[in-house]
């Protein structure tokens, strides 16, 4: 048994769990929660935070490789998939939908796959890119991604012609500079 700090401010005692995957010194990921010590140092904090969102990005994307396997080799089985992972048939089509989209290395490990998913609807594969290399080095958050592929996927609106009435040319950019 080990002190640990329960999330409600009380510092218990915890069995250790022989099933926990280290995150940080002092941060143990069990199939249930969080087992934390109450010597954490702010620097282990941040460590196991990012070590605990660097797992559920790749879980989901791992998620959807598997399945994707799977598909490919046994056919559509959403229904054992359901059973096995208790996760609704939109969950497991929404990660099969976004690896299918992504081959791993068109994947920026620097976004989450939040950020993937928004971008997906984008059909110009370059444009996609660009757009995802773009939210990398600005940091945006996902709704922020969110607004920006929905204005990205949307089809431009075409400028109407200028047209000369009287002799029909039609006037270029390049004329009015």
């Amino acid at each position: 048994m080990i002190d640990t700090f329960d999330p409600k401010g009380v510092v218990a005692p915890r069995p250790q769990h022989s099933e926990g995957m280290t995150l940080a010194s002092g941060i143990t990921m069990t199939p249930i929660g969080a087992v934390i010590s109450d010597d954490l140092t702010f620097e282990d904090f941040e460590e196991g935070l990012k070590n605990c969102q660097v797992m559920a990005n790749a879980s989901l994307w791992t998620l959807g490789d598997i399945l994707l396997y799977a598909e490919a080799k046994w056919g559509e089985k959403y229904a054992q998939a359901i059973e096995l992972t208790k996760k609704s048939y939109a969950t497991l089509s929404q990660a099969v939908r976004v690896s299918k989209s992504y081959p791993q290395d068109e994947r920026l490990v620097d976004l989450s796959w939040s950020h993937h998913r928004e971008a997906a609807s984008i059909k110009d594969k370059d444009q996609r890119r660009q757009l995802l290399e773009q939210a990398a080095r600005e940091g945006w958050s996902r709704d922020t991604m969110r607004e920006m592929a929905t204005d990205e996927s949307k089809p431009k609106e075409e400028k109407p012609e200028k047209k000369c009435p009287s002799c029909g040319y039609v006037l270029k950019r390049s004329d009015l500079i």
